[in-house]
């Protein structure tokens, strides 16, 4: 009986990597999506829970994770979000925020970093600053990468 009770514990905290559940909801399943798939078929992911790696980047009027960051050309090493992006609805938490790299061009504080996001995929409205953004996510999770 043991042996069948450890059995159950092991394969649970294993199931627990893939699942996540919110509140009262039933459990739903995490799916890992890199950016080329999620914009090659966007209403796969539609309403559901993903996991995405890529950088977040927040400035004046953008709150992002995108595909990668490159090279402004209006200040040396300064950066800026470049290739696929999605909206971040309501931000990152406050200890992985603060944990970002900060650059400074004429507005306020920029930051950016690599992080895994995961959380609700919505696609097909507007969102984002001034409905700039067909996609957004949700937040659930957000680590730090290095």
């Amino acid at each position: 009986m043991r042996k069948g009770a450890l059995l159950v514990c092991i394969l649970s905290q294993l199931l627990g990597c893939l699942v996540i559940s919110c509140g009262n909801e039933q459990p739903t399943r995490t799916q890992e999506v890199i950016f080329e798939q999620l914009f090659v078929d966007p209403d796969t992911y539609n309403g559901k829970l993903i996991s995405i790696e890529g950088f977040y980047f927040q400035g004046f009027e953008i709150q992002v994770i995108t595909e990668k960051l490159e090279h402004s050309g209006y200040a040396e090493g300064h950066l800026v979000p470049k290739g696929r992006m999605v909206w971040i609805e309501g931000g990152i938490p406050e200890e992985v925020f603060d944990r970002l790299k900060q650059q400074q061009m004429l507005g306020p504080t920029e930051r950016y970093g690599k992080v895994r996001i995961t959380g609700q995929f919505d696609y097909g409205g507007k969102y984002g600053h001034l409905g700039g953004y067909d996609s957004q996510l949700v937040p659930f999770k957000v680590e730090l990468l290095e």
